[in-house]
């Protein structure tokens, strides 16, 4: 019954002065049960005969207090005459009120774990029939969680997203048909669970990452956005990349490369994994070619579509995804002219992202410049860049960009007789070791 919850239950039974052990006689349950469905614990479900017992115990119509909750109305007349009204309090509950906040409000305690504190507020209630608002809020969530995942790092956002998910995903769970109407929701919830994919990766929980961008991809096609289906497979095929599973990006990013509704910001970003896939693999000509398809997407004219994609067309990604991939191919090719193009890319990469918006993705450059500069034997500069990442750990909480800087350590750690590489390589130890590194998928 939508409309009030475990916590309203509670209420009700207390305004009218019943005691629990009453209501768990009458329905033939433990007290201990019964106070942690009033709690809204996970698997503590409110179920008829629940309802039936609190009904004839208080006096008190469920099914009218519901309707007045939802109704702001003033009150409800129950069997004998009893009135409830929503918020309610006997005075003994009353004045225990006033007396906890004015002590807390001197510095006292609160007297229960905070945990079960948020116990007493119930359980997320996702509408059963969300309207536009509801919708709007998630693109909302969305943008937001894509802000604080692009400057802070995947950690906290993979959480609050999942958080987000498991409250919205019920509101399309009963049906997985295809409905315009929902397209909408769906399309909200395909950004918001893909946001989350991707946080997930960068804090190192690729089981968690692999689950949300099924979900991610699901709500996508449902929603009839060919942008967003190919984005994210093409974030996919990256953490395919990531993980050293080349021949497997690009088989995931073949099955959208055709798409010819895809805009060109999208397909930037899917030539830019097919590049890095193709470097890592060996086949140089290949990636060559992936990397000019990039540059012409990115020349194109901007497209009339959703805003998010328009804000993939920025010089930073394409020169970053660009420089990574160069960089992966100098391995390859050992050609000094593969590596200092790597570097320049890399080097304007960071050059263009405001890293007070992208601060990720600049010292992910940052680590790869350093790394290059020092395989090249190049010190000067390599402990610039590295040190520019490694203040960037400071900040940015994710498991990807430790990894960075820890390739950083390995190339400076060729150089032990030079003092201020042992310097580096000591500082990068205890900023790895002390770092609070993500957490958890």
């Amino acid at each position: 019954m939508s409309g009030y919850d475990g916590p309203t239950l509670r209420a009700i039974r207390e305004s009218m002065g019943v005691p629990l052990r009453r209501v768990a006689r009458q329905v033939g349950m433990s007290h201990g049960h019964l106070s942690k469905v009033e709690r809204g614990e996970h698997g503590r479900p409110i179920t008829p005969a629940i309802l039936s017992a609190y009904e004839k115990v208080t006096g008190v119509s469920l099914a009218e207090a519901a309707a007045a909750l939802a109704e702001q109305r003033e009150s409800v007349v129950g069997r004998r005459g009893r009135t409830w009204r929503p918020g309610q309090l006997t005075d003994m509950r009353r004045l225990a009120f006033n007396a906890a906040i004015g002590a807390i409000a001197i510095g006292g305690q609160i007297g229960e774990p905070l945990g079960r504190l948020l116990d007493t507020t119930g359980r997320p209630v996702p509408p059963i029939v969300p309207d536009q608002g509801d919708v709007e809020q998630l693109h909302h969530f969305g943008e937001l969680f894509t802000q604080l995942d692009l400057r802070f790092g995947g950690a906290m956002t993979s959480q609050l997203a999942k958080t987000i998910l498991r409250w919205a995903v019920p509101m399309v769970e009963p049906t997985s048909v295809y409905d315009r109407d929902a397209q909408p929701l769906y399309g909200a919830l395909g950004a918001l669970a893909a946001r989350a994919a991707w946080a997930a990766f960068d804090t190192g929980g690729h089981e968690a990452a692999r689950s949300l961008f099924r979900l991610a991809l699901f709500c996508a096609v449902r929603s009839g956005d060919p942008h967003l289906r190919a984005h994210i497979m093409a974030d996919a095929a990256a953490h395919h990349n990531h993980l050293g599973y080349h021949d497997d990006a690009l088989d995931v990013i073949r099955v959208v490369e055709g798409d010819e509704r895809v805009a060109a910001p999208v397909r930037m970003a899917i030539h830019g994994v097919k590049a890095r896939a193709y470097a890592a693999s060996g086949a140089v000509a290949t990636c060559r070619r992936h990397l000019e398809l990039a540059e012409h997407a990115f020349t194109e004219t901007p497209p009339v579509a959703p805003a998010w994609v328009v804000s993939l067309r920025q010089s930073g990604h394409l020169h970053a995804t660009t420089g990574h991939a160069l960089a992966v191919l100098a391995e390859h090719t050992g050609a000094a002219a593969d590596r200092q193009e790597a570097i320049r890319r890399l080097a304007q990469a960071v050059a263009d992202f405001n890293p007070d918006s992208h601060a990720r993705a600049v010292a992910l450059c940052q680590a790869k410049l350093s790394e290059l500069h020092l395989q090249a034997g190049e010190l000067e500069p390599g402990e610039w860049w590295g040190r520019q990442a490694l203040a960037g750990l400071d900040q940015v909480r994710s498991a990807r960009l430790a990894r960075s800087v820890g390739s950083v350590r390995r190339a400076a750690g060729d150089y032990p007789e030079e003092t201020r590489m042992a310097q580096l390589t000591s500082e990068i130890d205890a900023a790895l070791i002390t770092a609070e590194q993500p957490y958890g998928g």
